[in-house]
């Protein structure tokens, strides 16, 4: 449980915009962009950012989009969105993917199509090893691990939103000092880079306070990083839902810098 989630006086919040959203295409997400573009414009956003899952450079997982389908596929949803919602709100196409060293010519070219790039690490590497972050953070050298390759993914420059940067305390591995000293250097490193970070609703929602932690919100506060509230939903019912405005009213009574437009 994030220190005084439930003491905290949260108030009434207004959520504007939603840079992490999902769509059927990856596999395990439903509904299409128009569904989550009229749930965003029933809401009143302003802006929303579609991310669905990209595969890496060498990741062919059925549960990720590829480069090949993003203008079969994926972008001529985007044009349906915009036919019905383009005077209502800001639509964003966007991508989460992960990075992997030796093929920056394809992040490159996702980012080019792209309006911006969600990081979102669910593997790292280790020893030549490719982990994965949800239940791979079981030790030390694994944390650790996670938080270099972040920071070499950082320095590329290509991602603006850092997503759920706490994801590899998944397994709730303790915080021992090296990793609190990794874990520093990358947020930190993220913030000097000019990223967004990102605090994670579905943490909440779907992992029981797993993620976000107190060690990223206060990396947070200490390094004034710019946060996004993301609702990383995978159904349209749970864009803006309970847990968006919470987390997000949380953030701001915590002295978060919250913005509203990337």
């Amino acid at each position: 449980m994030l220190k005084d989630y439930d003491k905290l006086n949260k108030g009434f919040v207004t959520v504007t915009s939603n840079y992490h959203t999902h769509n059927y295409l990856c596999g395990h997400a439903f509904g299409t962009v128009s569904d989550y573009v009229s749930q965003a414009v029933n809401r009143g956003y302003k802006v929303i950012g579609i991310s669905d899952h990209f595969a890496s450079h060498n990741d062919d997982s059925p549960l990720y989009i590829t480069f090949d389908t993003l203008k079969t596929e994926y972008f001529p949803q985007f044009d349906e969105a915009e036919k019905q919602f383009g005077k209502a709100i800001k639509i964003l196409k966007s991508a989460e993917v992960a990075y992997y060293e030796g093929a920056d010519d394809y992040y490159r070219g996702l980012r080019n199509e792209l309006d911006y790039l969600v990081m979102g690490q669910h593997g790292y590497m280790l020893n030549g090893v490719r982990k994965n972050t949800f239940w791979d953070g079981i030790d030390e050298q694994n944390v650790i691990a996670y938080c270099r390759h972040c920071v070499k993914a950082i320095k590329t420059g290509f991602f603006t939103v850092f997503a759920h940067p706490d994801l590899i305390f998944y397994k709730r591995h303790p915080v021992t000092p090296a990793i609190a000293a990794e874990f520093d250097n990358m947020i930190k490193t993220a913030v000097g880079c000019g990223m967004i970070t990102e605090l994670n609703s579905n943490g909440i929602r779907n992992a029981q306070f797993k993620y976000p932690t107190d060690l990223l919100v206060d990396a947070c506060i200490k390094y004034n990083a710019r946060v996004v509230v993301s609702a990383d939903c995978h159904i349209p019912s749970e864009l803006g839902d309970g847990h968006v405005t919470e987390l997000y009213a949380y953030a701001k009574a915590r002295g978060l810098n919250v913005i509203d437009e990337i």
